[in-house]
């Protein structure tokens, strides 16, 4: 299964204390849905992808993992998708290259650049999000004015940001946001280092992902 570093940030950053439900869109091979599962042992964890393949090796996925009956993975489009309850989490890692990529592959194109507006992830996280939970995307920088717009349109209002950089003197590269519908008691912001000086992986990204690398294999 091909482990992509902004699903292994999202799935490691998102907060989990005491949250029993969390749907995953667009779950593509199951990492953030299985991820989540390991971090939240008592959740019940739904995931959707509209690709059968990705739906298919997913399940598989999640059979010969630990938490198979905590981990329910269906196929449907992000448009028609609607959960049996409402989550107090939700997460999501959309196909966030359109128009940037082409590919002769003809999956690699639809994951990387879907057939879905940024306004129905959100209005299918919206219309699943219990009025407690929160929803947690990632984006690159560029996308997150958009997404956050729309957002902000729909009602939802920022309470965590995380502002990840690749090296201390580069720019920020990707931007994990929580949003939730009441105003928030107090809005987080937070950076993250992914390589220290030398090209290793900085202490920070070591805390935050340890529990998804096996010791020694950074």
């Amino acid at each position: 299964m091909k482990v992509s570093t902004d699903s292994l940030i999202l799935g490691s950053y998102v907060p989990l204390e005491e949250v029993s439900s969390v749907l995953d869109m667009g779950t593509g091979s199951g990492l953030l849905a299985l991820m989540l599962a390991q971090r939240a042992p008592t959740a019940q964890v739904d995931a959707f992808d509209a690709d059968p393949q990705a739906v298919a090796q997913a399940q598989a996925n999640v059979a010969a993992s630990p938490w198979p009956s905590r981990i329910k993975v269906e196929q449907a489009c992000v448009s028609d998708w609607q959960g049996a309850y409402h989550y107090q989490r939700i997460v999501v890692n959309p196909p966030y290259f359109s128009g940037q990529l082409d590919s002769s592959s003809q999956q690699r194109q639809l994951a990387r650049q879907g057939q879905v507006t940024p306004m129905a992830w959100l209005e299918c996280a919206l219309r699943n999000l219990a009025l407690d939970g929160q929803l947690y995307w990632v984006l690159p920088v560029s996308q997150t004015e958009l997404w956050g717009e729309i957002a902000r349109g729909l009602g939802l209002k920022n309470c965590r940001t995380l502002q990840v950089k690749t090296t201390a003197r580069k720019p920020v590269k990707l931007m994990i946001q929580g949003w939730q519908r009441g105003t928030p008691s107090e809005v987080v912001v937070e950076q993250l280092v992914i390589h220290a000086q030398g090209g290793d992986y900085s202490e920070a990204y070591r805390q935050l992902t340890g529990a998804f690398y096996l010791a020694g294999q950074y």
